[in-house]
């Protein structure tokens, strides 16, 4: 470790034999190694991150706390900088933190907070960057730091609700640093720079299998501080070509992708009407993509590795060119397409797992649904009447539309399968004076539900019941079933209609409201498991019009009176939901919500919106007499 002035290093390249400045020696110092990758001096690169801080104060001079390239190899977690004014006044210190995967991150320490015990001065500032898999970005570094004299003594500590995370140290005795004193340090530590990576590597090790700590993947740099790997690794650059050979055979639209480094590629064979862009932010964007596929893509995001100023248009032309890279899925991803399957077929649709998969996306919070979604808490398709109607309008409209379908009048008894937190059951009670009830396997909608029915003043025409549909009895009159067929799976769709056919009387009618795939691309939906499948809807399953076709013709004395299509309505819903949910951030973070969380949500309802856009997947309200 040494600590230089850095207007000496010309002067430490000329005395010592041993020691080189910008040039190979068996130690030395080479600028483009800190702070920015360019050969500008040290202190400029300094001066110019003041200036982004808008720190008035010009700094003179320098000490720089480090350790030198050896034999051309050097790993520094952490350097510091000791700034200094006109007047010798420390105007702060700048913490240069690498991490292992070739990013780094300054922390500019200016505003000191009372010093303790030990400590010439005190910094904190939050947490923002990314160093340990056993850590996650989140708390405050707390930096204590000696002067530089006889003893060098810095500690850092991370912080999070008053709790000490992890303690720092590193502590050294002063040596002049002269010819004979830099000669016994090379011999004394030979292999002192190259033993840094095996040695975080041990000790993750340790951490992760003998203490069995939890492991965080790397999110993407989120931080406009933080500099990114500028040079893919092997396994990146290999990806990287195999995905920018998949792009080259986009014909529909155009796409640019900026890389990390700040090179662009254009994809564009045609000059078409639709332009996208996707910003990649991290080289590790492209094995997961390569890997991973069409979930990778979509993990990718979750995790900051890749941005667009506008998510849906880009999906649109990745959606519009599927077939030109197999589905959004290349042939290197052919493991973990196995091993999805496998997972998804885990969680077909069982009176149990049911139960579970409605759970996973139904249950963790009402409160985060009545965010984004209408006064009613409606969570499906509405019906626009024309450009200007709003959300609340479009969902009053699609149920009356439902409502007028079944032919539902004071005199019948609903049997609402799917009803949510009520809204449908308690509007159609109060606008046709029905009798309702209502099936949920949802304990929070369910919950909800029944408050809402007490508060409309409704406890005696509707009823809530926390029951799966394959356990309910008795007879109806009209059965209304909303986006819950997807939550049926392919296995149990005959068995579905078999029994609403058993409770609906004769001369009755279902209506079903449903979010389908498009027959020619069934078969290949059902060999794979997709991203929605993974991380919004675990076990759900889109039908196509064929196997519903099919279902109700083998299994019910069904007949289908009308099919509308409503896939363009979907994705107006969609595009209100999605801009309530940005809108409401804050409120989602104050939920306790992180960031990966909150951009699944918003890669979810784009990916949706451009999918309906695409007729990708398609809205259907379908009548059946019996």
């Amino acid at each position: 470790m040494y600590a230089l002035d850095v207007d000496e290093l010309p002067l430490i390249d000329q005395w010592f034999p041993f020691f080189g400045v910008n040039r190979f020696g068996v130690s030395a110092i080479h600028n483009k190694d800190y702070l920015s990758s360019g050969n500008q001096s040290i202190k400029q690169k300094l001066n110019q991150l003041f200036d982004q801080y808008r720190i008035d104060e010009s700094i003179i001079s320098v000490i720089m706390v480090t350790s030198a390239r050896y034999f051309n190899y050097v790993f520094n977690p952490v350097n510091f900088y000791y700034c200094f004014s006109k007047n010798k006044a420390l105007i702060g210190i700048v913490a240069e933190v690498n991490n292992t995967y070739g990013e780094r991150h300054h922390y500019v320490l200016t505003k000191k907070i009372l010093p303790s015990k030990g400590c010439l001065v005190r910094y904190t500032t939050p947490k923002v960057f990314h160093v340990s898999p056993f850590n996650q970005i989140e708390g405050n570094y707390d930096f204590c730091f000696s002067d530089i004299g006889e003893q060098l003594d810095i500690r850092i500590t991370l912080v999070h609700k008053e709790k000490k995370i992890m303690e720092a140290v590193l502590k050294a005795r002063a040596n002049p640093l002269t010819r004979k004193n830099h000669f016994k340090t090379l011999l004394k530590h030979p292999f002192a720079p190259h033993l840094s990576i095996p040695r975080i590597y041990t000790h993750a090790y340790k951490l992760y299998f003998q203490k069995k700590l939890t492991f965080n993947p790397k999110p993407a740099p989120a931080n406009s501080m933080t500099l990114s790997k500028q040079k893919p690794g092997l396994i990146e650059s290999i990806c990287q070509k195999i995905l920018v050979d998949a792009f080259k055979k986009i014909t529909i639209g155009c796409l640019t992708m900026r890389l990390p480094n700040g090179k662009t590629i254009r994809f564009c064979r045609s000059g078409g009407d639709t332009q996208a862009r996707i910003d990649i932010k991290d080289f590790g964007f492209f094995p997961r993509v390569v890997m991973d596929g069409e979930i990778g893509f979509g993990e990718a995001y979750m995790h900051g590795e890749w941005e667009t100023p506008d998510l849906v248009k880009l999906l649109e032309v990745l959606i519009h060119n599927r077939d030109k890279f197999s589905d959004g899925n290349l042939f290197t991803s052919i493991l973990t397409r196995t091993r999805e399957k496998l997972a998804h077929d885990q969680r077909k649709n069982t009176i149990k797992n049911t139960r579970q998969n409605i759970a996973a996306h139904y249950d963790f919070s009402n409160e985060f649904y009545q965010l984004f979604l209408d006064r009613q808490m409606i969570y499906s398709s509405g019906i626009f009447r024309d450009a200007t109607a709003s959300l609340e309008d479009a969902q009053i409209q699609k149920m009356t539309k439902i409502l007028e379908m079944a032919g539902v009048d004071s005199t019948h008894h609903l049997l609402e399968i799917g009803c949510g937190w009520g809204g449908f059951a308690v509007f159609a009670a109060a606008s046709t004076g029905c009798r309702v009830t209502g099936i949920t396997v949802s304990k929070a909608q369910y919950e909800k539900a029944c408050q809402r029915v007490e508060k409309e003043g409704l406890t005696g025409r509707v009823n809530i019941l926390f029951q799966d549909y394959r356990h309910t009895k008795g007879v109806y009159d009209r059965i209304v079933s909303i986006e819950m067929i997807e939550a049926v799976g392919p296995q149990f769709l005959g068995q579905y209609f078999q029994q609403c056919c058993k409770l609906l009387k004769p001369g009755g009618t279902m209506v079903c409201q449903a979010i389908t795939i498009p027959d020619e691309r069934y078969d290949t939906y059902c060999r794979q498991r997709d991203w929605i499948q993974k991380h919004i809807f675990p076990g759900g399953h889109l039908p196509c019009l064929k196997v519903l076709n099919d279902a109700i013709s083998q299994h019910t004395d069904f007949k289908i009176t009308v099919i509308d299509h409503i896939g363009l309505h979907y994705a107006k819903t969609l595009a209100h939901w999605r801009d309530r949910f940005i809108s409401c951030r804050q409120d989602v973070e104050a939920m306790g919500f992180d960031r990966a969380f909150i951009r699944k949500w918003i890669y979810y309802l784009s990916i949706c919106e451009a999918g309906f856009k695409t007729s990708a997947i398609d809205g259907i309200q379908m009548a059946m007499h019996r």
